[in-house]
């Protein structure tokens, strides 16, 4: 039998000899990851409950275009969430968007608004927004936008009937439609038309934000496609070049480096438009063909009577038929 003095000789080499083990089998575990993946699995298990807990450290946004708008125009306020410091927005708060709206006759609404799709979504966006479908009023709006429950301050939003808007005229002019072949040359004109007394201009189709939408839909068999008319077939015309400008909003401090298109009192804007050139028909069949646009338009003097309406965002819609058919061969 060991004595007491001999048991606690052995005894430390034993423990040393246990010490050098451990610290080999460490390493070991953490060349081999074993330590690193259990520790990552404690961290997701216990980080997320705590994140989800936290207040997002963002706020709401809510801002108006300009001062007044017009009956008849799209109109475009702007709403977004902003980070008040550096930590990211948890996908947890991204359904948590809603715009309150109270109607100039105090009828209410909420929408939910959705979380963009593409950007830094973990960081804060800012996106344009507006009334859709919805049949606007004349009068005073109040908008509240709402994230993670958390509200913006009212902001008044107020919409006046004004005569420009009919005055200032602008369409798409289809000059082919109906039963066609397949491949036949179908112009598309936009036209403006300045009936007022006032000098009106507005971005050149082409210049960032002034594109033109295309919407096709097929009856039978169902299909149907939305896109952009080829921005390089717009800008082709530009005897200025591409500007190297980006903006929100089109005003009379921008307009200087934009192309633009400047009517006067009577004055006739057209451009030709090619169907071909931004879409091929799938095959014969009853087609409705959809172009779309938003012109905003600058209306006399930068402190003339229309400055607190301006840019006016006249939206101009052409829709128009097709019954294709498609040529054989012998």
């Amino acid at each position: 039998m060991y004595t007491g003095k001999a048991m606690s000789a052995e005894g430390k080499v034993v423990s040393a000899f246990i010490k050098i083990f451990s610290v080999i089998a460490l390493v070991c575990l953490l060349s081999n990851g074993a330590l690193g993946q259990g520790r990552e699995e404690f961290g997701d298990k216990q980080a997320e409950p705590q994140m989800m807990n936290q207040d997002p450290n963002a706020i709401p946004t809510l801002r108006l275009e300009k001062p007044k708008y017009v009956l008849g125009e799209s109109i475009r306020f702007w709403i977004g969430v902003e980070c008040t410091d550096d930590n990211i927005i948890h996908e947890k708060y991204w359904n948590t968007c809603f715009l309150h709206i109270t109607r100039p006759d105090g009828t209410v609404t909420k929408q939910s608004v959705s979380w963009p799709s593409d950007g830094m979504l973990y960081h804060g966006w800012t996106g344009g927004w507006g009334f859709g479908k919805e049949e606007v009023q004349t009068g005073k709006y109040t908008l509240v936008f709402e994230f993670a429950e958390k509200k913006t301050k009212p902001v008044e939003l107020r919409v006046e009937e004004l005569d420009i808007m009919n005055q200032v005229i602008a369409k798409f002019d289809f000059r082919r439609s109906g039963e066609i072949s397949k491949d036949v040359h179908i112009p598309v004109i936009l036209t403006v038309q300045n009936n007022s007394k006032y000098v009106i201009q507005f971005p050149k189709r082409g210049v960032d934000g002034a594109n033109i939408w295309l919407r096709v839909i097929r009856d039978e068999p169902p299909r149907h496609a939305s896109f952009f008319y080829p921005v390089e077939k717009l800008r082709s015309s530009f005897k200025e070049g591409i500007p190297r400008i980006s903006y929100d909003i089109y005003d009379w401090r921008i307009a200087p480096r934009v192309p633009s298109v400047v009517l006067k009192p009577g004055e006739h804007f057209e451009q030709e438009l090619s169907l071909e050139d931004a879409y091929e028909f799938w095959g014969s069949g009853q087609y409705k063909v959809t172009f779309s646009t938003t012109i905003d338009v600058l209306v006399g003097k930068e402190n003339g009577k229309f400055a607190a309406f301006c840019p006016i965002r006249l939206p101009v819609v052409g829709t128009d038929h097709f019954n294709i058919q498609e040529i054989k061969q012998d």
